[in-house]
């Protein structure tokens, strides 16, 4: 009996791992694609859930799905409505895995494709290893292989297990048991498709009998949800919302299909005569009731999105930190709390400087990785709201121009009127930087997606740059280095910028790419470095040490 549970156990985690891996291969090969996707062709209710459905029939995981349609909300790349109904469609969508598991696993010796299908994924993945589709495609194969495997060890030990299993102990258990029991389950192992793998490996083995085995599916829909509260933890209001959305969706398709599972189960057992396949009729059932979920609610997605937009209110909040506590009457205070302010624009714009060049702000602040360990470390494209990101800096900016104004009224010495100045160029030169970059954003998701070696190498070293001009302006608030020493090291910022100038001549000279791109692309190193000389300019005006004594949660 223990065997068979080491069995149990090791084929779920082989099963776990072949979808997890089969779900980042297929990310990597449609990944660009069906982000672009779900962003553009969500404009109408309907549109967006055949999207979600779509798109998680695509990835094999609502999961993900979520998550991205969360992110995206967040950002405010799609409204809350579409959010929702991504959501809805995503719910049909993860039956596919269902029917996969019913029909393939339970109606097909694995042996006849399983181990074909990961060896001709072994060998694309070593002799294509130079290409990125291949490989990506080979890994998916692999993965593909490896889940139907765990599902075939987790089978077969099921049975085994079956024999020396008393039914009759828990067949009097109410049927609530069993959607609690598949909650609880989806929500240790955050996939549905896992336990729902798990429950039609016990219905195939005659463990649970199929109301039972139904039951579990309904809170594995419930279950499910938890991956999406988990991840709007933190979230803006409309993150919390679509997620609100998603729980409610799920626990009034739950509900329902509790309520008509006598009837569905007498249906599909005498009515469709499908006794003699539980599995096929367990898929049947999870379809039914996620698409009567979807038909049901659909209608009403604009409504649920105006009642949630009553919860999670935003809290107004003042753009700056420090100036607003103080009176620019008291010249002493007003001072030290402007060049604080000044401080802190700075920082959000180095921030936002990183983001903008997809480059987790963390990987140079806190993890102290050098310019070519953080752009190697950040290969993805980094979704964040960044005109909203721009117009917070804007913010700043206006509340700190209005209380210099009000502090240049003041009776202020010569060295405070000179500070002042100082300060004001720092404000300038910090939005201006923003600006810059904010424009050029565009471009550097175009880069991003190319497929040209080429582009993609430039890319990336304009992202090292500006990721070194970073680490210079963090040594020197740190008072690791001199601002001497900050000017000898922006001499090399400046040969960077000349090296990918030489590089991208040559390129241009040989005819090897795309010469609009290119054009495209030393526009954008010429607005990167002229945004890094910005920043330079803007750094004598910002107080020594800030982001050790002031700023230390932003530099998380």
């Amino acid at each position: 009996m223990i065997m068979m549970l080491i069995e149990a156990f090791s084929g779920l985690g082989i099963f776990l791992f072949g979808m997890t891996y089969m779900e980042l291969a297929l990310k990597e090969v449609a990944g660009i694609r069906l982000k672009h996707w779900i962003k553009n062709s969500t404009s109408t209710p309907m549109k967006a859930i055949l999207t979600g459905a779509g798109a998680t029939a695509a990835l094999q995981s609502s999961s993900i799905v979520t998550l991205m349609t969360l992110s995206f909300v967040s950002a405010s790349l799609i409204s809350l409505t579409s959010g929702i109904g991504v959501i809805f469609g995503s719910n049909l969508g993860t039956t596919v895995t269902a029917w996969i598991v019913a029909t393939l696993g339970f109606k097909v010796k694995m042996e006849l494709f399983v181990l074909p299908l990961m060896g001709v994924g072994g060998f694309a993945l070593i002799l294509g290893s130079s290409r990125k589709k291949v490989v990506a495609i080979a890994k998916a194969m692999i993965g593909f292989g490896l889940l139907f495997f765990g599902l075939d060890l987790m089978k077969s030990s099921i049975e085994m297990a079956a024999v020396s299993i008393d039914l009759s102990l828990y067949t009097s258990f109410p049927l609530l048991v069993f959607v609690i029991l598949g909650l609880v389950i989806t929500s240790l192992i955050q996939s549905s498709s896992a336990a729902t793998a798990i429950i039609l490996s016990a219905l195939y083995a005659q463990i649970l009998g199929f109301d039972q085995a139904a039951s579990m599916v309904i809170g594995t829909n419930i279950g499910t949800t938890t991956t999406a509260i988990l991840g709007s933890i933190g979230g803006i209001p409309d993150k919390k919302r679509a997620a609100v959305a998603h729980l409610i969706f799920n626990l009034f398709t739950a509900l329902i299909a509790f309520m008509l599972l006598p009837f569905t189960t007498e249906i599909l057992m005498n009515g469709l005569d499908l006794k003699d396949n539980p599995t096929i009729a367990l898929a049947i059932f999870h379809t039914f009731f996620n698409f009567l979920g979807v038909v049901l609610l659909s209608p009403f997605i604009p409504f649920i999105a105006k009642y949630l937009g009553r919860i999670f209110s935003h809290k107004q909040k003042m753009p700056t930190k420090y100036i607003h506590k103080v009176d620019s009457h008291l010249p002493d205070t007003a001072f030290v709390a402007l060049r604080d302010e000044i401080s802190r624009l700075f920082v959000k714009t180095m921030k936002f400087s990183l983001l903008i060049s997809n480059i987790k702000p963390s990987d140079i602040f806190k993890n102290n990785r050098n310019a070519k360990e953080a752009v190697e470390a950040n290969p993805e494209r980094i979704e964040f709201d960044y005109q909203g990101a721009y117009e917070k800096i804007k913010e700043i900016e206006l509340s700190a121009i209005v209380f210099a104004n009000e502090l240049s009224q003041e009776n202020l010495s010569t060295e405070q009127s000179h500070s002042l100045d100082t300060i004001l160029v720092s404000i300038r030169e910090s939005v201006y930087a923003a600006k810059i970059l904010k424009d050029t954003r565009a471009n550097m998701d175009e880069f991003y997606e190319s497929d040209n070696p080429d582009i993609v190498q430039l890319y990336n070293d304009i992202r090292q740059n500006l990721a070194y001009a970073m680490i210079i302006f963090v040594n020197y608030m740190l008072e690791i280095w001199t601002m001497e020493k900050c000017r000898e090291k922006f001499e090399k910022a400046e040969e960077g910028n000349n090296k990918i100038l030489k590089e991208a001549s040559s390129i241009m000279s040989k005819n090897k790419t795309n010469k609009t791109m290119l054009v495209s692309l030393l526009n954008t190193n010429r607005s990167v470095y002229i945004a890094i000389t910005s920043l330079f300019a803007a750094s004598k005006g910002v107080r020594l040490h800030f982001l050790l004594e002031k700023d230390e949660k932003n530099t998380k």
